[in-house]
């Protein structure tokens, strides 16, 4: 822990170097773009390993909190509640099953080894939901999720992004390399459950990307039936000039550019690394294969809610449901009820 906060002030350090005058801040971005990009792309591992992941577990509130900034005192009573509800049920309904997550592997194209936890809970069911965390998380965040789909019939497989937790990989996808570790799942799940499955998809924040870039991919498999994206961004390279010039995602305000240019060149330039600019899944969503459900907290700071609404203008026959008082992958606390009644209500018709 001590040598992960030690990493974080570098970096910290680092950023609030790049408060220079214009001139000089080219200089600085090539000298720091070496370091800041591994450490923000570079793999996530040190994840934590609370059992009932980073929403539902002991440093939930402040993950809440910290997405949801702006709330009046009552919105912010609620989500607490919201979320403090769900990690006790949660608990129970997984003390409870008579079978637990079974750890699992498939290879992306390019020979990635992706780890999975599949949890097998509804006996006789075809059905399947692939569930994807965002940046920075693992596998666990599904589980603030887990207990409503498996009652409403689902089999679950939760997945670690490419270069988080358990899955290998050289850098994080950013929606863009994941699209095809998606691919991959899906074809692990027909393979494990035969041509009669139907599988969802489902993510938040990059995770959400990573399914909206999915949809639109020309070998998803048929199986494939839906997809939910909560929080997902139209296009990454303008996602990250959000984060690093307003600081929401707690590091210093800096001026976005030139560091992002830096970095996005030395990216293209590194083994197996890729171009930034190309993950937008505002194009894929025009060409998406399957239905699609977006779900928006309107308070986000990560990712602004305009670009939930560009999303479901791009293409046709998307929903979008937007919740007040609600920040990044907020909104399943903010209006429990809502949300699921959306999701579910969605699922039923086509998964």
């Amino acid at each position: 822990m001590g040598e992960r906060s030690g990493e974080k002030n570098g970096l910290l350090d680092w950023l609030r170097s790049l408060r220079l005058p214009a001139a000089a801040r080219g200089l600085a971005a090539a000298a720091l773009a070496p370091k800041i990009l591994p450490a923000v792309l570079g793999p996530q591992r040190d994840l934590g390993d609370d059992p009932l992941g980073p929403y539902l577990g002991g440093g939930g509130d402040a993950r809440v909190r910290d997405m949801s900034p702006g709330l009046t005192p009552h919105e912010g009573e609620i989500i607490e509640w919201d979320r403090a509800e769900e990690a006790s049920r949660t608990w129970r309904w997984l003390q409870g099953l008579g079978v637990r997550f079974e750890d699992v592997w498939t290879a992306s194209d390019d020979g990635t080894r992706l780890a999975g936890h599949a949890l097998a809970c509804c006996p006789g069911s075809a059905r399947w939901l692939v569930f994807v965390h965002g940046y920075h998380d693992n596998w666990r965040a599904g589980l603030a999720y887990a207990r409503r789909l498996a009652q409403a019939g689902f089999n679950l497989l939760l997945v670690d992004l490419r270069a988080h937790g358990a899955s290998g990989g050289d850098w994080v996808g950013c929606g863009w390399l994941d699209r095809r570790d998606l691919v991959a799942w899906a074809r692990w799940v027909v393979a494990r459950e035969g041509e009669g499955a139907s599988v969802a998809l489902m993510g938040i924040s990059m995770g959400a990307a990573s399914c909206l870039m999915a949809t639109a991919e020309q070998d998803l498999p048929q199986q494939v039936r839906a997809c939910v994206a909560d929080s997902g961004y139209t296009d990454f390279w303008l996602a990250a000039e959000n984060v690093v010039e307003t600081g929401s995602l707690g590091t210093p305000p800096v001026p976005a550019h030139p560091l992002l240019d830096v970095a996005r060149r030395r990216l293209m330039r590194a083994p197996g690394g890729f171009d930034l600019r190309l993950a937008r899944p505002v194009d894929a969503l025009a060409h998406a294969r399957v239905p699609v459900l977006l779900l928006q907290g309107e308070g986000d700071c990560v990712v602004p809610p305009h670009m939930a609404r560009e999303l479901a203008a791009a293409g046709t026959g998307h929903e979008l449901h937007a919740f007040s008082g609600a920040g990044h992958c907020c909104s399943v606390f903010a209006d429990p009820g809502r949300y699921w009644g959306a999701v579910l209500g969605f699922l039923g018709c086509r998964a």
